[in-house]
């Protein structure tokens, strides 16, 4: 009976872009979403654990906690046995970290998901944490924290974030800071998973050439033991209250300017508008920030801008390379044409153009789509905006960018980097 009733919530779920999805939250909490796709037998999957940077004790631990889970486990106890069941398949697991979110993402056939899936519950459930793996993984995090201060944005990115998100999450990148790596220990790694390891903390999203009804008792089975509970994101949500900027010495040949300007929250209508006056400002050779600063300025080796998607406080960032002697007419120009907010019907509707275009191209793999249906509903957005984040965009107005530049840029934070 209970297969029956399985099998008619899947045939009476609506079609999403042509194909089956369903979703169910399992009862220690963890929410499950299933896609169906037609091909030639392949699925991927993301599992998605709602932290990041929040409430880290050692900046960086999380991200050094997802890289050692792929490092072994009590039935898999190294990384090539971790790899090996996706690999022989001619697939592949991978582990990330990000502010607001880690993930464990990978990519099999079909045949090979009930063994793949057998792996993440063991590299969940019993990590093995190796003492001389952990202290080489150390080791690479700082020179990766190092070898980011050699990279002009980067550098310049690191130094803003402590002056933009200070006193948030926010305030250094998940690599975290080198001195608190170095004193991460093995202890640390099981206090923050246990930490961030609770039901409604995750969200699992698989992608494939099955049958729904088929595959959720595998997810069942690999999820289910994961704790109930959840851990709660800081919702410090910082403004910036008065014009800033901060000036920093490094060897090179050129200046690096990055901005920070408030923007609208992700649970706003004012967040599809902003995504599209981000892609007018900085996307491309067509965008004002290129056609100003570079075209006709001729500041500019590069210039771009971005607007990410955050828990809380939300920025605008917009970049520009030049050479020293043209740093400081370039910064008042990028303020300048960012504050402006002054755009055109054929502004808005090219830009829009882009970001559907974007979107739809970066739906092609199987990993993509489950990528962002759990992106979407760890940001508490809901799965179902991978359905209707283009109908949002497309619908974004003029008049309605214009209004809200007028409403969220009033002052900003700036770093120049400068030999």
């Amino acid at each position: 009976m209970r297969n029956f009733l399985f099998l008619l919530l899947v045939i009476s779920l609506p079609l999403f872009g042509g194909q089956r999805i369903m979703d169910k939250t399992l009862e220690n909490g963890v929410k499950v979403i299933i896609k169906e796709t037609k091909g030639r037998g392949l699925v991927s999957g993301v599992i998605f654990f709602k932290g990041g940077v929040h409430g880290e004790e050692k900046r960086g631990e999380t991200q050094l906690l997802f890289t050692m889970l792929l490092k072994g486990s009590k039935n898999y106890p190294n990384a090539s046995a971790v790899s090996y069941p996706f690999e022989k398949y001619g697939g592949y697991i991978y582990s990330s970290s990000e502010d607001d979110f880690s993930e464990i993402g990978f990519s099999t056939k079909v045949e090979g998901l009930k063994e793949g899936l057998k792996v993440i519950r063991d590299i969940i459930q019993n990590p093995l944490f190796k003492e001389e793996v952990l202290e080489l993984e150390k080791r690479n995090q700082i020179v990766a924290i190092r070898s980011k201060r050699e990279r002009g944005m980067s550098y310049a990115y690191e130094e803003l974030r402590t002056l933009t998100y200070k006193g948030t999450p926010y305030e250094y990148s998940s690599l975290g800071k080198d001195e608190d790596v170095e004193r991460v220990s093995r202890e640390d790694l099981i206090r923050r998973f246990n930490q961030i390891k609770k039901g409604e903390n995750v969200v699992v999203v698989l992608v494939g050439d099955f049958k729904a009804e088929d595959v959720l008792p595998l997810l069942e089975e690999a999820f289910s033991d994961i704790p109930k509970g959840k851990f709660e994101l800081s919702s410090v949500n910082k403004k910036i209250e008065k014009n800033e900027v901060k000036r920093v010495k490094r060897e090179g040949t050129q200046a690096t300017i990055l901005c920070a300007f408030n923007a609208p929250p992700k649970d706003s209508k004012d967040y599809f508008v902003f995504k599209v006056y981000n892609a007018v400002l900085g996307e491309g050779m067509t965008s004002k920030l290129f056609k100003v600063l570079r075209e006709e300025k001729g500041y500019a080796y590069a210039t771009y801008s971005f607007y990410p998607t955050r828990y809380s406080s939300p920025r605008l960032f917009a970049y520009v390379g030049t050479s020293p002697e043209k740093k400081e007419n370039a910064l008042q120009d990028l303020i300048k044409v960012v504050s402006e907010g002054r755009v055109s019907e054929e502004d808005v509707e090219l830009a829009k153009r882009k970001i559907i275009g974007d979107f739809l191209l970066d739906h092609q793999t199987r990993l993509r789509q489950a990528w962002y249906l759990g992106f979407f509903e760890v940001m508490g957005l809901g799965w179902k905006m991978d359905e209707e984040y283009t109908k949002r965009i497309s619908e974004v107005k003029r008049e309605e960018v214009e209004e809200a530049v007028r409403k969220y840029i009033d002052f900003h934070h700036c770093v120049v980097v400068e030999p």
